[in-house]
């Protein structure tokens, strides 16, 4: 009994004793030393996504189409102040001609009709004079653009047609006296530009003939009302105007906004494009 006592206590001091082993089949958690990282998949191309194109295609085409409506713009303008700053020529014969003469000068003979005149009103001053006065810090009742365009039938001499003349600009408190002024029917020649009849503006009234109110040039409507044909000249500007109408009245600052608009266009396609790229090609 006490001998198989005393083999028992060796056999378990000798297992203290040894020093215990790495064991090969313990997994150790902690240690990621061989794992492989995760790769971040490609994007595979989806050939359905092709058709998103279509707005950034679209977007640049109009673009395009603003270069091309810039381009026809300024050749315009080009055209039509050349136009006024070559010399005057004979009224034609044929007034259907003038339809290819518009912003020409041209010279013609005959009488005004004062009695027949009407305004256009409100309209601004557009004359050389009234540009000058623009950086003025002092202005008159004759720098204001609040007035109206006065419009008289001319009869051409020799013949009995007669056109309309805008023989220019007065401000508000002298339509009355311009209006109720007396004057000798004498024949004159004048020197005057071409112009086309006026579409109706957005927000501006109808003209009321039987009223005598106007507020743009329709020409048909006028010649009616004043018996005349519906033809326009605007009379030249001229610095000695006196008591008259300011003469000079011809804007030809046509509204060009397509530069904008094809920064704009050309702006949303490279923006599209580079979205369409980010999502599916990136």
């Amino acid at each position: 009994m006490l001998f198989q006592r005393s083999i028992t206590l060796q056999l378990v001091r000798r297992s203290h004793n040894k020093p215990v082993g790495r064991q090969p089949n313990i997994i150790k958690l902690n240690d990621r030393s061989g794992a492989t990282k995760p790769q971040k998949q490609k994007r595979k191309f989806n050939k359905n996504s092709l058709g998103l194109l279509v707005i950034p295609a679209s977007a640049f085409g109009l673009g395009v189409w603003q270069t091309q409506r810039l381009k026809w713009k300024e050749d315009l303008l080009a055209h039509l102040k050349e136009q006024l700053n070559q010399g005057a020529i004979p009224l034609p014969n044929d007034l259907g001609d003038l339809q290819d003469l518009e912003y020409r000068r041209v010279k013609v003979r005959g009488r005004y009709l004062y009695d027949r005149q009407f305004i256009i009103a409100p309209r601004g001053r557009f004359d050389e004079g009234f540009k000058d006065k623009g950086s003025s810090l002092i202005g008159d009742s004759k720098s204001s653009s609040h007035g109206g365009h006065f419009i008289t039938p001319f009869l051409i001499e020799g013949t009995n047609q007669i056109i309309m003349v805008n023989r220019g600009w007065l401000p508000t408190e002298m339509h009355t006296f311009e209006m109720n002024k007396r004057r000798r029917n004498e024949v004159v020649e004048i020197e005057a530009i071409v112009r086309k009849s006026e579409n109706r503006p957005q927000f501006v009234s109808a003209n009321k003939p039987e009223k005598n109110m106007w507020f743009y040039k329709n020409f048909n409507e006028m010649g009616q009302h004043c018996g005349a044909l519906p033809v326009l000249l605007d009379l030249a500007y001229n610095l000695e105007h006196g008591d008259e109408p300011i003469s000079g009245q011809t804007n030809i600052n046509l509204r060009n906004d397509h530069w904008n608009y094809l920064v704009t266009w050309y702006s949303l396609s490279a923006i599209t494009l580079f979205m369409w790229y980010s999502k599916f090609l990136r």
